[in-house]
């Protein structure tokens, strides 16, 4: 008994949709005009059979399938990627009609009746019948021109950034994310005298590596490493490389960690900056500053002679000598310190320390500090100088530190509110004598009022107080230095 389930099915109308369907796939033209590559076959002699409209899109023109001599495709010219014409032996139509074996993504130019040039991927498969009988071939095509040309722009940017790397005077090295080297510029192997091995030398393209010290610096510790296993920039070091003839070359690495679009470390970028010359030059100006010290304590020496026998004069004070080589000293402070410095600039409160020092007493501070470090130029250092000493001298003689119980407060600040920022100096003495003011200035009053105003462009204003003389200073600190 025949199953009822299968007669209700049978006798199911069939959807006018799935008629169309089925009507389509009849019809191998209007299945292949609706795909969007090419699409053209061939029979055994390679002769044009079928194309579909795509296909006649991309030759620029719709051959016709009749012509006997029209073989293997049909595109007007056939071209090789580097120009060359393609003969039609040697075209991939004919390649898998001879093999029976698919070509898969084979890349050929197309030039239309117009002239007009395309780039096309092509993709081949051997047609069979049912007996496994081949008796054809068929073949799509791709336009991939815009693919080309960004890949052209890709390789013409990566040309011109290899291009540009290699004119660099820095040397400039990648590694991947385990430190393996994977490129190196021209310079790189200047700086470091040998080439290292793409993909297995790692961390660093020098040779030996040591701290600026001199102490070996092993390459997995070196500042490429630091940088891919912290996975941050490493900055503000110095190294020295090795070089296998021997020679050191001093120079500060800059490592920067690379990452992929999603963030992942994928290697790192280092620049060695060969700092040779600056090291030299260092070492030039260091030597000409100790010449320069050794010449100005020599004359120092030879003024301070000069004045000793000067000073044995009759007539002349006894003290004269005294005071005039603690001038001297007190120059030879602030001379050290801008020394220290290379003559940039000498700090106020160190300078204030060491002028003050002889006037311990057992240790104990008579003349007390209070301010910040304030860098002062050179001019203003050497001014500075003799102020202090002249202040300290006088009060030594006269004022608060004449006796045991007498002492001087000495502090400034730093008013950074105008242009340009001005220094604010206030000495104080107290526990001296009373003071009375002198019928006329002395010296170290017109050094100190007078140095102010000329030398640093200033002004300095002494008031002789009763419980203690008084000294106010203000000073810009941008003075000349001509």
């Amino acid at each position: 008994m025949q199953d009822m389930s299968a007669v209700r099915a049978a006798a199911k109308p069939v959807p006018v949709v799935s008629l169309a369907l089925q009507e389509a796939l009849r019809s191998w033209d209007g299945l292949l005009d609706c795909l969007p590559v090419g699409v053209y076959t061939c029979d055994l002699d390679g002769k044009l059979v079928q194309y579909n409209r795509r296909a006649a899109e991309l030759w620029g023109h719709e051959p016709d399938v009749t012509q006997v001599d029209r073989k293997f495709c049909g595109a007007h010219r056939v071209y090789r990627l580097n120009g060359e014409p393609l003969p039609v032996g040697e075209a991939a139509m004919n390649e898998v009609l001879q093999t029976g074996k698919p070509v898969r993504d084979r890349e050929m130019i197309f030039e239309r009746l117009d002239g007009s040039r395309i780039a096309i991927l092509a993709n081949l498969d051997p047609l069979f019948d049912r007996d496994g009988k081949m008796i054809g071939a068929v073949n799509c095509l791709q336009d991939i021109t815009a693919l080309k040309q960004i890949r052209e722009q890709l390789r013409d940017r990566e040309r011109i950034s290899r291009e540009i790397l290699e004119a660099l005077p820095a040397a400039i090295y990648t590694t991947d994310a385990d430190g393996r080297i994977t490129y190196y510029n021209r310079a790189a192997t200047d700086l470091a005298g040998t080439k290292p091995v793409l993909g297995t030398d790692s961390w660093c393209v020098t040779w030996k590596l040591f701290h600026p010290d001199g102490t070996p610096m092993p390459h997995d510790q070196c500042p490429m490493a630091l940088a891919l296993k912290e996975d941050r920039p490493i900055r503000g070091g110095e190294a020295i490389a090795e070089r296998p003839d021997g020679k050191r070359v001093p120079f500060i690495p800059f490592p920067t960690p690379l990452h992929d679009a999603s963030g992942k470390l994928i290697g790192a970028v280092n620049m060695l900056l060969d700092i040779t010359e600056r090291k030299e030059s260092e070492a030039q100006q260091n030597r000409l500053m100790e010449e320069l010290n050794h010449r100005v304590k020599n004359t120092l020496a030879t003024v301070q002679s000069l004045a000793g026998q000067s000073f044995r004069r009759p007539g002349v004070p006894p003290d004269a000598r005294n005071v005039f080589e603690a001038r001297l000293y007190a120059l030879a402070r602030a001379h050290d310190q801008l020394t220290m410095t290379h003559w940039q600039s000498a700090d106020l409160k160190l300078l204030a320390e060491n002028i003050f020092a002889p006037y311990e007493d057992d240790g104990k501070k008579h003349i007390h500090v209070d301010g910040p470090s304030v860098a002062l130029s050179p001019r203003a250092a050497l001014t500075f100088a003799m102020v202090l000493h002249e202040l300290a001298t006088n009060a030594v003689k006269y004022g608060s530190l004449s006796t045991p119980r007498g002492g001087v407060k000495v502090a400034w600040s730093v008013a950074n509110g105008v242009t340009p920022p001005t220094l604010h100096f206030r000495w104080q003495e107290s526990g001296g004598p009373p003071i009375v003011a002198p019928e006329k200035r002395g010296f170290g009053t017109r050094l100190v009022e007078q140095g102010v105003r000329r030398e640093l462009e200033g002004k300095a204003e002494i008031a002789f107080e009763p419980a203690g003389l008084q000294c106010r200073i203000e000073i810009p600190l941008t003075q000349r230095e001509d």
